[in-house]
């Protein structure tokens, strides 16, 4: 099942929210009407706080279903939310920006090359999956430029076929190409998945939407 909406007149869905197959993170600013329709696509509760003060929460924060890891400005009261549904790790790295540069199942993690290598086992065990550093189509922000469930993965249309080899090995799952949006390379930050749905820009295309029910087997 996959719906297109648009959070506060932004497509870029991505950007404002995580998914995961346990919970889901919502920007407080999403409308209310709007994050029932995300709750009812994804079939999982719902989490809507900010990190940071800052709305922006799916490029500050990377989950899968038995942890998160976000940046370090979350605030005590934010941390305290996300540490009532999961297993949190506070990302005290120059590159922060979880979300934006961490891509995650519950099978495997793709990190930015340039994250700390004593970041790499932290984040290993707090999302119990095994991590790797690298780029996708020679973007280092891995998690804006693809996005993944536990079913399928989509990545940035310009990513080569060894890449591509290489995802599925990390992450256990077919990947694609193709973009959201109306050709945007940068699906993550267009398309918020799990197991049970799909939740893409308001701009994404009817081309783009086969495309991304084939990506994550939700036909």
């Amino acid at each position: 099942m996959i719906k297109l909406l648009e959070f506060n007149a932004n497509p870029y869905i991505g950007l404002l929210s995580a998914a995961t197959d346990s919970f889901a993170v919502l920007s407080p600013t999403v409308e209310d009407e709007k994050a029932k329709e995300v709750k009812r696509i994804l079939g999982v509760p719902l989490v809507k706080t900010s990190v940071g003060g800052s709305r922006l929460v799916g490029a500050l924060l990377a989950a899968n279903s038995r942890g998160a890891v976000v940046s370090y400005i979350v605030e005590e009261a934010e941390l305290k939310e996300l540490e009532d549904v999961t297993n949190v790790l506070v990302l005290e790295d120059r590159f922060n920006a979880a979300g934006n540069n961490i891509l995650v199942n519950d099978r495997g993690a793709l990190v930015h090359p340039r994250i700390s290598r004593k970041w790499l086992k932290k984040i290993e065990d707090t999302l119990n999956v095994p991590v790797k550093q690298g780029y996708i189509a020679d973007i280092p922000t891995v998690g804006s430029a693809a996005a993944v469930s536990n079913r399928g993965g989509l990545a940035h249309p310009e990513a080569d076929e060894g890449e591509l080899e290489s995802l599925e090995e990390l992450f256990g799952v077919k990947f694609y190409r193709g973009t959201a949006n109306y050709g945007s390379g940068f699906v993550g930050a267009s398309v918020v998945v799990n197991s049970n749905g799909a939740v893409a820009g308001a701009n994404t295309t009817n081309v783009e939407i086969s495309r991304i029910e084939d990506a994550f087997s939700l036909l």
